[in-house]
């Protein structure tokens, strides 16, 4: 038969043997951060096509996914694209961008109001950095190709 009372070493023991646990896990599981490659040595995400150039009217976003985050690009000026994400760089909430022509209008992000320009440059509220930008070229066939860099470049 069992004994069911809990004698005074086993409860001792327990009252050691889960902080010493804890203990001893907590600064291998924080290493593990640093064991993993840095995101310099990862592959940056595949490049992506948008659209054509000609069917971009200045100053009007054209929206995308880029790895499953909500993005955008838009032409600037007559050959110049930018584009950038969407995810604010304060806690990451997706932004709201305003409909039609952007020129001269703000991104607004709706949960802590943080506010970027039209090209993405961080304005005003909580935000520490620009929306992030994504790296554009322009085929020799005209189509729009953006890409991830790993850089934050602002405007």
């Amino acid at each position: 038969m069992q004994d069911r009372n809990l004698s005074r070493r086993k409860f001792l023991g327990g009252m050691i043997a889960v902080p010493a646990v804890a203990a001893i896990s907590a600064p291998i599981a924080a290493t593990g951060s640093f064991i993993y490659p840095p995101d310099s040595l990862l592959q940056p995400p595949a490049p992506k096509k948008v659209t054509h150039i000609d069917n971009m009217k200045p100053w009007e976003p054209v929206f995308f996914a880029y790895e499953d985050v909500p993005s955008l690009a838009m032409k600037v000026d007559k050959d110049q694209v930018i584009s950038f994400t969407l995810k604010c760089t304060h806690l990451g909430c997706t932004v709201d961008v305003p409909k039609g022509n952007l020129k001269d209008k703000q991104i607004v992000c709706p949960c802590h109001g943080g506010v970027f320009d039209a090209v993405g440059a961080n304005v005003a509220g909580p935000p520490p950095k620009p929306l992030k930008r994504l790296a554009v070229s322009i085929s020799s066939d005209g189509t729009v190709i953006v890409q991830d860099k790993g850089e934050n470049t602002s405007a």
